[in-house]
């Protein structure tokens, strides 16, 4: 075999061997984290939301939803988003997850993890190729939380808004924005169209103060433990009522 050859063999082995350390460290830290569980979901004012959900990825791996239960036996879990796509790729458990939830009483959404450095009309495609909403489905979601360094605030607003109106015009629902309290201060808000957004899901796990911005749904804690899934989970409360709720839903 030619010198070439084996430099070939060698250099496609050590990228072979990189990603599989990369995967096995990943579910090791994600499932060994010494994270600790939260009880913010006993906190008043939190127990006053009565429609709460969970947001899942293949981060928590295999889930027995037979057995999703909320950790307080006094409320009761009515929705999980479930992330689709990131950026161009897509979620390796979300048919699985998407399907599972589809055989339990819970709402279900599907999410879309925004990379601010690709093109938005390939992610906004990609993401309708991969989830089909049915009736009574959750909106879509978009997941913003960074900016890239190769682009001003600018133009990511102009992204964000063409993959919003792609994905409306495809399944004729307004979609759900997700992001961070500080990124939505400083980045989204800004902008009028945003600020008047009408479907807003915040991140925000403040012990103390309710999230700045006039949100719908509200992430208050990424450690909830939940009967069912082997990790800690992203949990969420809905700010209104069950009609309220009921009319965000795919018709």
């Amino acid at each position: 075999m030619s010198r070439s050859k084996w430099i070939l063999l060698v250099v496609v082995f050590l990228i072979f061997t990189t990603i599989t350390a990369i995967v096995v460290m990943e579910r090791y830290s994600y499932h060994n984290s010494s994270r600790k569980p939260t009880n913010a979901y006993l906190h008043s004012r939190i127990k006053k939301y009565k429609i709460q959900g969970i947001d899942i990825s293949h981060h928590q791996g295999e889930i027995d939803w037979e057995e999703i239960k909320h950790p307080d036996t006094t409320q009761e879990l009515k929705f999980v988003f479930i992330r689709a796509t990131v950026g161009i790729d897509s979620d390796n458990r979300f048919t699985e997850n998407w399907n599972g939830a589809g055989n339990t009483q819970l709402s279900r959404g599907a999410y879309h993890y925004y990379w601010s450095d690709v093109n938005s009309t390939t992610q906004a495609n990609h993401f309708i190729e991969t989830v089909k909403l049915v009736k009574g489905d959750l909106p879509p979601v978009l997941d913003i939380e960074d900016i890239s360094s190769i682009q001003n605030v600018t133009s990511l607003r102009k992204g964000l808004k063409n993959w919003i109106q792609l994905v409306e015009d495809h399944y004729g629902v307004k979609p759900i924005i997700y992001t961070g309290d500080s990124f939505y201060n400083s980045f989204l808000e800004p902008d009028s169209y945003f600020k008047s957004y009408p479907n807003i899901w915040i991140a925000n796990y403040n012990r103390v103060d309710l999230p700045d911005a006039d949100w719908d749904f509200w992430q208050y804690t990424d450690r909830m433990p939940v009967n069912g899934v082997e990790t800690l989970v992203d949990a969420n409360v809905f700010k209104g009522s069950q009609s309220k709720f009921n009319a965000l839903l795919v018709p």
